[in-house]
């Protein structure tokens, strides 16, 4: 695995609308954990896992810290904030070899499995950023 910078690509419409209709469904949903499942804490950091068969869809989460994506298998996958945030739907495409991402504070999203393989990341919750 190595570190790519991330690959945003035009959904095609029946996707985007797909999304737009997710997002209005769950509107009002409140905020849910970042994954999964904890697989460690300490003082420092907090190692969560994520797995999304196609169609499934993350809790909507907060991310009220840095966090480190380390993206082991997915072929799409969707950022879908929520309507009031303003901020826009996206999607990337994840590298046949896996990729490890930054993501700053700051976001509110689900993470929704678009594509047709399973997406599955250990995020790395930098707890004292």
């Amino acid at each position: 695995m190595i570190h790519s910078t991330p690959e945003y690509i035009q959904p095609t419409a029946e996707l985007l609308e797909k999304l737009e209709k997710f997002r209005e469904e769950n509107a009002g949903e409140s905020i849910g954990g970042v994954a999964d499942r904890v697989l460690f804490e300490d003082d420092n950091v907090k190692i969560w896992e994520m797995k999304l068969e196609p169609g499934q869809h993350s809790d909507l989460h907060h991310h009220a810290v840095d966090y480190y994506l380390i993206i082991f298998s997915g072929d799409y996958v969707a950022g879908i904030p929520p309507k009031e945030s303003g901020a826009d739907i996206f999607v990337a495409k994840v590298p046949e070899q896996g990729n490890t991402v930054h993501i700053p504070k700051g976001g509110t999203e689900w993470a929704y499995n678009c594509g047709e393989k399973l997406y599955h990341e250990y995020l790395v919750e930098l707890k004292n950023t």
